[in-house]
């Protein structure tokens, strides 16, 4: 998409099934494969002069891949994990939050994966997070397989209060549960100063909230430039504005 910075826009995803896809894309080595038995080899197999891109899509990735994943060789640069239509569950992702592997990732997808709130709750509490640029947990339409996350605001005030996630830009909770309270906590948030993009189509949020939250967003971004020209505005993409998608 244009605004809200969707990943599944700029790659073509390999998901046939006995298909495995392993390329170099300058320098960025990719994986995007459809079993278990190819990812343990890519990652333990990688070179560590090259930041890694791994995609899993489909129902066969469930939490037996965030093993893989969390067990990978210390020192890999994993700068991008992209799983979706995935059940992982929370149980995946703990395993993913507890993982050095996650200490270089800038952007991670867990979409339609069958998150609850208590999964972002250890994404949150995570000490690998704290290069992270990018979060996507939508519903995106779309994604067929996977159960859907059912993250409400108890998830994003979460997020909200993780000094972890300071260099986060981009948060996507497109199609989830939150509403006012939660999207209000995370522009509000005192470690989220870096996010400059929350897409909040298809949520919980009303109007009023609406309304509410972009003033915030206002205010706030007022009085930071005051102190810095630094100041980052967070861009807030919500059903009460106009939609535009460009390809």
């Amino acid at each position: 998409t244009g605004q809200s910075g969707c990943w599944w826009n700029l790659y073509i995803i390999v998901s046939q099934v006995g298909l495995e896809s392993m390329t170099q894309s300058g320098a960025l080595l990719r994986f995007e494969g459809a079993t278990q038995a190819g990812l343990e080899p890519f990652l333990s197999g990688a070179p560590s002069n090259l930041p890694l891109r791994v995609l899993l899509a489909g129902e066969q990735w469930g939490p037996a891949a965030c093993r893989i994943l969390a067990a990978a060789p210390a020192g890999i640069d994993l700068r991008a994990d992209y799983l979706r239509g995935a059940p992982i569950g929370d149980q995946g992702l703990e395993l993913l939050a507890g993982s050095p592997a996650l200490d270089s990732v800038r952007s991670l997808g867990i979409e339609r994966c069958g998150l609850t709130d208590l999964g972002l709750q250890a994404l949150a509490k995570s000490a690998h997070v704290s290069e992270l640029r990018e979060l996507y947990l939508c519903n995106r339409v779309g994604i067929e397989s996977g159960s859907l996350n059912q993250i409400s605001d108890d998830g994003a005030i979460a997020l909200a209060a993780s000094a972890n996630l300071g260099r986060l830009e981009k948060l996507d909770l497109w199609n989830t549960q939150v509403g006012d309270r939660g999207l209000e906590a995370i522009v509000a948030s005192p470690y989220l100063v870096q996010l400059s993009s929350l897409t909040a189509w298809e949520t919980r949020l009303t109007m009023e909230g609406a309304y509410r939250i972009k003033a915030l967003a206002k205010e706030r971004w007022e009085r930071s430039r005051k102190l810095t020209a630094a100041a980052v505005y967070c861009w807030i993409l919500t059903d009460y504005d106009d939609r535009t998608i460009t390809y």
